[in-house]
């Protein structure tokens, strides 16, 4: 029943992941499916590529800020 309302009515996303401002993670409040935005700001689900290229893309930032610290 959860996913048909997620299909008829949209998914109902909430964020989960506010350590970074450039990468944003959201959850379904309904079905619980995770999204995550692209490089051109567009939301797609959360696989595993797009996992490892967050964790990358975080690990890249944080190494920048602590040499600018």
């Amino acid at each position: 029943m959860k996913l048909i309302t997620c299909k008829l009515k949209g998914h109902k996303l909430a964020t989960i992941k506010k350590e970074n401002i450039l990468i944003k993670e959201y959850e379904c409040k309904n079905c619980q499916r995770k999204f995550t935005t692209d490089g051109y700001g567009n939301i797609v689900k959360l696989n595993s590529y797009w996992q490892q290229n967050n964790l990358l893309f975080e690990q890249i930032f944080r190494k920048k800020n602590i040499k600018a610290s």
